[in-house]
């Protein structure tokens, strides 16, 4: 197995199972005191349940808090070195271009036939940040080295 000095998974530690399995599998591919960058969701308070059907059916469980992301790097003998959490002006910046850059294709091309569910969606996703999202949903960047 090939192994590196630094592990990155930015946003996508659902396609290997959640942060848990995630931090086990870069511990095996990260050298020791080497280095692993997570980028992850976590939940400012409890979701509701309007919410959490919202995404799609997510479940309370598919996000930790803040900390028990840092513990759990912990328990699996990870050092935590830094954090970055993502404040309200970074999540404003980046749902509204989110949301304004699909409104403004769809008023620049009113002939593609897609513009009529992609702005029922992105205005639909739009609401549900305001309404819950800005206050419940989290984002953190989290640095551990490996031991």
């Amino acid at each position: 197995m090939i192994r590196s000095d630094l592990g990155i998974c930015i946003g996508s530690t659902h396609a290997l199972g959640g942060l848990d399995t995630t931090l086990q599998a870069m511990k095996r591919l990260v050298n020791k005191n080497g280095y692993i960058l997570i980028g992850e969701g976590y939940w400012k308070q409890r979701p509701c349940s309007e919410y959490l059907q919202a995404l799609g059916g997510a479940a309370e469980s598919d996000l930790k808090s803040h900390a028990e992301n840092v513990i759990v790097a912990e328990e699996l003998g990870m050092i935590p070195l830094w954090s970055y959490v993502a404040n309200e002006d970074d999540w404003d910046d980046y749902e509204w271009l989110y949301s304004s850059s699909i409104e403004n294709y769809c008023h620049e091309n009113p002939d593609d036939p897609d513009c009529d569910a992609m702005l029922a969606r992105i205005r639909s996703w739009r609401r549900t940040y305001l309404r819950w999202g800005r206050d419940t949903l989290g984002f953190g960047l989290y640095l551990f080295r490996n031991s």
